[in-house]
């Protein structure tokens, strides 16, 4: 059993992920802005907030052995559209955020010499974005995967493992939010106009990624989005 912490975990993806985890056995702990059933409140922008919600959650279950970090706020328009305070509340909660969960839990891993981090990015981080992101979404996500490599190569190691992971189109809040017109817009980049992506599905890679069978991917951003992006 593993002290798992997954944040955004009262969303759509990272409620999934919570429960992949706990369907193996694993100590799982949620984090989000608001406390739920099984989900622990957390302002993971918050430096404050995020140190005591790893204090709690290593004094329940000891020490973090994976995190996934999939808290996340969209935007919209271009970058005369979105203002500067919209601008940095989306890096703090998109990116920011991820670089305080690990400078977290990563002493942790490296005193079990194991650890597993995904972070949770986006195609919009693959291709630029676009007016329905908003600039700071991609700009964002984008950051994380070059986090990700640059944890990975640092912290190697240790044992640690960092990876992304980069959705395309799944069955969110985010996804339903657009009109039918931009989602069949959407779908048709996705060869046989299949989608949106599952999100348990995803989970289903991002906790393989968290397995001792991918102990060799490292670095590396996984692509989940139909073939709408490729590189």
């Amino acid at each position: 059993m593993r002290n798992v912490v997954v944040t955004g975990g009262a969303g759509a993806i990272g409620a999934a992920v919570v429960n992949r985890f706990r369907a193996l056995g694993d100590a799982v702990t949620g984090l989000d802005v608001q406390a739920q059933d099984g989900v622990l409140a957390c302002d993971v922008s918050d430096e404050g907030s995020v140190a005591s919600a790893i204090a709690t959650v290593r004094e329940q279950h000891g020490p973090v052995e994976v995190l996934v970090h999939s808290a996340g706020i969209t935007g919209r328009g271009t970058v005369t559209d979105e203002d500067p305070a919209t601008w940095r509340r989306i890096i703090e909660v998109n990116l920011t955020s991820a670089y305080l969960c690990c400078r977290e839990v990563i002493a942790d891993m490296a005193s079990l010499g194991t650890g597993r981090i995904v972070l949770i990015a986006s195609v919009n981080g693959r291709f630029g974005g676009s007016a329905l992101s908003g600039p700071a979404y991609a700009t964002s996500k984008g950051g994380l995967i070059t986090l990700a490599r640059f944890l990975a190569r640092e912290h190697a190691a240790h044992g640690i493992t960092v990876n992304a992971v980069a959705p395309g189109p799944h069955d969110t809040p985010m996804w339903t939010a657009l009109d039918s017109e931009r989602r069949e817009r959407i779908l048709g980049m996705i060869p046989g106009g299949r989608g949106p992506g599952n999100p348990d599905d995803l989970a289903a890679t991002i906790v393989h990624l968290c397995s001792a069978e991918a102990w060799y991917i490292n670095g590396a951003t996984i692509d989940v989005n139909g073939g709408q992006w490729m590189g």
